[in-house]
């Protein structure tokens, strides 16, 4: 028989776990009703933060629609891609209210959102709103400003957003549908490329900043501005052999430096598609583009990061974003093809952009020091 004390035990136990359930109850309910909400199904009913993404996105979609080539390739199409956009309290918070689900109409069960609809805008013509994706979106409540949500069997970039948080602030670049198209084709795009996935990785740990690295590294970065807005093959093929010549001499000396192609493979073909939208859209991105919107030169931004040893870690991996989209540019002159051969086989090359010149423009193999020098008084 049950002592007065077991009984009163079990009955705190059974009152516990009641107050619990209600507590669990009572919080989902609020999540789901207070914090969670569906935007109205009408895009002229949205709200101006969600009107405002709309029309970034819209003008994205029709540069990709209508010009994909000047963008990539004609296969790349962002505009058809699956895309989620999370309204947040701010792009790093935990709480979040609703999801818009684009372009996934055709790899996720649709049927239980909201179709929000944006008359006479085909761009947006496959356009969800949901408060849950299931387990898939548990995720989002971590304070994380995107992630990678697989619906079905596919990777899709899942990207918060907030009011008055759309531009960016003082960093343009990471205005949100700015970095949505640079995230974005890091997973539609290079799911198969595995440069920055061997043993090297993609970072240059303890970069070399005695007098030799620095002056050739100087040399190479003048060599870079000289291409900056060059379109005549035959002066971009003199300048790149040029460079060519400097990076063998500098990863001669220094084979560690190569990986520098890695990151340049990765992150400069992305920050690439970046700078080539904001040509066709007159955006803000241009070459090492600063929080106050203005562009660099490499020169200057090298001068910068030598005046302070705690700003040359921007030489470890930081500073090929760059390097690699200016590449990039130089190529379209003088190796279009390029965006092809980056691809690995059958359909490419594997060639980094530093690889693609050297098919294009021949190997430049051990430059003695006479030709070193030559280079660089061409480049004071």
């Amino acid at each position: 028989m049950m002592s007065k004390r077991e009984h009163g035990a079990r009955r705190a136990w059974r009152i516990a776990a009641i107050a619990i359930i209600l507590a669990i109850a009572g919080g989902a309910g609020y999540v789901w009703f207070g914090i969670k909400s569906l935007p109205p199904a009408s895009a002229e009913a949205l709200d101006a933060t969600d009107r405002e993404l709309f029309a970034e996105l819209t003008e994205q979609y029709r540069a990709f629609a209508e010009r994909p080539s000047d963008l990539w390739t004609a296969d790349y199409r962002y505009d058809t891609e699956p895309l989620i956009l999370i309204r947040a309290d701010s792009t790093r918070s935990s709480l979040w209210h609703y999801a818009y689900v684009i372009n996934a109409s055709n790899i996720t069960d649709v049927s239980g959102m909201q179709k929000i609809d944006f008359p006479g805008n085909p761009l947006l013509s496959d356009v969800y709103a949901t408060k849950t994706l299931g387990t898939a979106s548990l995720e989002y409540w971590q304070p994380l400003a995107f992630t990678t949500t697989t619906l079905g069997d596919t990777p899709v970039l899942a990207m918060k957003y907030a009011p008055g948080e759309l531009d960016g602030g003082d960093d343009k670049t990471q205005a949100v549908s700015t970095f949505a198209l640079h995230e974005a084709f890091h997973i539609n795009a290079q799911q198969a490329w595995d440069y920055d996935r061997g043993p090297e990785g993609d970072r240059i740990f303890d970069f070399p900043t005695d007098d030799a690295q620095m002056s050739l590294l100087r040399t190479e970065f003048r060599i870079l501005d000289a291409l900056t807005g060059q379109t005549d093959p035959s002066i971009v093929a003199s300048r790149a052999r040029d460079l060519l010549a400097i990076r063998a001499a500098r990863y001669e000396r220094w084979p560690a430096l190569r990986v520098q192609d890695n990151t340049e493979a990765i992150e400069g073909t992305a920050v690439y598609l970046q700078r080539r939208m904001s040509d066709l859209t007159g955006g803000p991105i241009g070459i090492l583009t600063n929080k106050a919107g203005a562009s660099s030169t490499f020169t200057d931004v090298l001068a910068w990061v030598e005046e302070d040893p705690s700003r040359r870690e921007l030489l470890e991996r930081s500073l090929y974003y760059e390097t690699g989209a200016q590449l990039g540019y130089a190529l379209d002159v003088v190796a279009p093809d390029w965006k092809k051969q980056i691809e690995p086989p059958p359909a490419g090359e594997r060639r980094t952009p530093h690889a693609s010149l050297i098919a294009a423009l021949g190997d430049p193999g051990s430059p003695t020091q006479a030709q070193i020098a030559d280079i660089q008084a061409r480049y004071p």
